[in-house]
């Protein structure tokens, strides 16, 4: 039987308050799921759990059986209602009752029939009277209008809902179409049922109306009889249960179905109306670094607002809808000019640009788009996407901001996953065959010229690959939850090679990078604590590298994690300073001993003056300062002479394994020292 909780399902509520008898029926394995009080009533059921244990299929012909398998196959394939009538037995004696049949999903791929008892007919007589004390009793409304669609006659249910200005048929409708579209059904069929938004003495409601061929019986003269069942409850909970079922509850764009839905739409009629038109794919850059940062709440609020300023920057004729995660889709209508598609997507970067300003966090993302177009780029749903989301990914790679698909690209995205998998696959298992090595890089002292450390950096020795840089496989790690493992075995490494340089003479500090996965798990301390026990190693020879997208987060927490870090003697530096969210707020507030400035800083010499502003600061704050990216003579004459602490870059030295920095350090730390064997 079919799992239906009817006291959380958000259509429920709606549909309690309905005053005919109601009921949701599970077709499939016959049972009755919900019913209201006088769906209860109607059938004589003491409570919801006694109409549910109920053996319906035991007392009902085949052909029955078969009939409302018809009716909700037809409901929901073509999303109406259907009424009919039904003589039934629900306390033993036979009535004849006037049914309407719904659709009403109840889950991702289950479905059921609300089944609404509108009218009980009761034993048909010529005798006046019964006649008119059935339609005066009866909770329909039914009217009755002239062939110019003046009102002639209506019962007390009809009277009490029409409008005291409704003297006419079309005055009924809140759409003027609704008479044209009923007269021309009329004029096909002696009956159409429909269901339309009409004026009542209460606002606009929902009817369902039968609307039927007839003859006025006094003047003899032709009409048109209307049956009318206020249907709003049930047409508000299917509204409900539609936008649970195709809107994302977080942004309230449409959804991946909805988005399908529409797809499928655009191309039925693409053939007939040679209908062309675009799709954009967008992805979030740096997304997962504030969700993992901040935390989710903060990354909601985040895509809440992506999603507004997505609606904003948008034309009337597009869709714009979530896929999931930090994934858009937007869906440009008979638009596939170039000139025309780059002006939308330099307009959504515009709009993204601006910063959004979440509790104290002041953010900036921006997105990357992959664009293509029907026919051109992908006929299929299936390949749209596909192509699009190839383009997306080049733009990320390119960081352009946005990127047409062409057919290139599908060979080109083809053999880069094909790759990142064969690295992801290698990357279990080189931690295990001790694929991984240490380089290590010099940093310079610009008072004295001698080396005043080493920054710790990960290499891999493929077997058929050969030397793997970081940027190969430290994302792959993050993805996979590698990165922890591989980050333990760095600082384990770093610190016995430090100990090993200690007790050769050389006393040169270690700086480790801390990825943003380390810095946040609670194991942290215990690592580091744990290292530095194993190896004897002195905390005061260590640097601990964080980057500023670390200190996002619980502003608490990362003062309690710095300040214990701080406690056990370990210096720590704030890397890459500028690049990022540059909040000097963090100087001030967190124990720091370093500031590290990136590479950029040297290179844009637009960017002098800050730098030298920077290093001002850092005097000012007694922070230590590092200009990393050092690689020309006249780069070095600018630091020593604006009194920068530390430099560090290929001018010096290149990365080095542990053999040739240590002849490096024997070399530059001032004395000789015995050859050091590498850890």
């Amino acid at each position: 039987m079919t799992d239906f909780d009817y006291t959380t399902h958000p259509g429920i509520q709606a549909l309690k308050h309905v005053r005919n008898p109601l009921c949701i029926f599970d077709v499939d394995h016959f049972k009755v799921l919900w019913a209201n009080q006088a769906g209860l009533a109607f059938w004589h059921a003491d409570s919801i759990e006694h109409l549910r244990e109920r053996e319906i299929e035991q007392h009902v012909t085949e052909p029955i059986v078969k009939r409302l398998q018809q009716l909700q196959t037809d409901c929901f394939e073509q999303d109406i209602s259907l009424t009919e009538l039904w003589t039934i037995f629900p306390g033993g004696a036979s009535r004849t009752v006037e049914h309407s049949f719904s659709p009403f999903p109840i889950g991702d791929e289950t479905r059921a029939l609300l089944i609404e008892v509108v009218n009980e007919i009761f034993d048909a007589s010529s005798d006046t009277l019964r006649s008119t004390a059935a339609l005066l009793h009866t909770s329909a409304m039914i009217s009755l209008y002239d062939a110019d669609h003046s009102l002639i006659y209506c019962n007390p249910a009809a009277r009490e809902s029409l409008h005291s200005r409704c003297t006419t048929l079309p005055q009924r409708f809140i759409n003027d179409a609704d008479i044209y579209i009923i007269e021309e059904a009329l004029e096909l069929a002696e009956c159409y049922t429909t269901e339309l938004e009409v004026n009542t003495t209460t606002g606009p409601r929902w009817h369902e109306m039968t609307l039927q061929k007839s003859v006025d019986p006094v003047s003899g003269q032709p009409s048109i009889l209307v049956s009318a069942v206020d249907a709003t409850e049930r047409r508000q909970a299917q509204q409900t249960a539609y936008k649970l079922a195709y809107t994302d509850s977080l942004t309230g764009l449409p959804n991946r179905a909805a988005l399908t839905i529409y797809l499928d739409e655009l191309l039925s009629i693409a053939d007939e109306e040679q209908n062309e038109f675009s799709l954009f794919f967008l992805d979030l850059d740096r997304f997962k670094i504030i969700n993992d940062s901040l935390g989710h709440s903060i990354g909601d609020q985040l895509l809440i607002e992506v999603a507004h300023r997505l609606k904003q920057a948008v034309g009337g004729n597009s869709m714009a809808s979530r896929l999931g995660g930090d994934e858009f889709v937007l869906i440009m209508n008979r638009v596939t000019d170039t000139a025309e598609l780059k002006n939308a997507a330099e307009k959504i970067l515009k709009a993204m640009a601006e910063p959004v300003m979440l509790g104290n966090q002041k953010l900036r993302i921006l997105p990357s788009i992959g664009i293509c177009r029907f026919p051109f780029d992908g006929e299929t749903i299936a390949s749209l996407m596909e192509n699009a989301d190839a383009a997306m990914y080049m733009a990320k790679a390119r960081q352009c901001g946005y990127c047409f698909f062409d057919k290139q690209m599908t060979i080109t995205l083809s053999a880069t996953i094909k790759d990142k998998l064969g690295l992801e696959n290698d990357l279990v298992y080189a931690i295990r065959n001790h694929e991984f090595e240490l380089y290590y890089q010099p940093k310079i002292s610009c008072r004295t010229g001698h080396v005043s450390g080493v920054e710790a950096l990960i290499r891999w020795n493929h077997p058929t690959r050969g030397l793997v840089p970081p940027d190969s496989f430290i994302t792959i790690a993050e993805e996979t939850g590698q990165i922890l493992e591989l980050g333990n075995w760095v600082l384990d490494q770093s610190m016995r090679q430090q100990k090993l340089w200690q007790e050769a003479g050389l006393l040169v500090p270690v700086s480790i990078n801390i990825s943003a996965h380390q810095f946040n798990t609670d194991d942290l301390m215990m690592n580091v604590s744990e290292c530095l026990v194993r190896n004897s190693c002195d905390p005061a020879m260590i640097e601990l590298e964080i980057t500023e997208s670390m200190l996002l987060g619980d502003a608490d927490r990362i003062h309690q994690t710095l300040q214990q870090l701080s406690a056990m003697g370990i210096q720590l530096t704030l890397d890459d300073f500028g690049t990022g969210y540059s909040n000097l707020a963090y100087l001030q507030k967190y124990p720091l001993d370093i500031l590290k400035i990136d590479r950029a800083f040297l290179v844009d010499q637009k960017r002098s003056m800050l730098m030298e502003t920077i290093l001002n600061m850092g005097k000012v704050l007694g922070l230590k300062v590092v200009a990393e990216g050092v690689e020309v003579r006249s780069q070095v004459d600018w630091l020593i002479n604006h009194g920068c602490d530390q430099m560090q870059g290929f001018y010096f030295s290149e990365p080095l394994p542990v053999h040739q920095v240590t002849h490096y350090l024997e070399k530059h730390c001032g004395g000789a020292a015995p050859a050091i064997k590498a850890a």
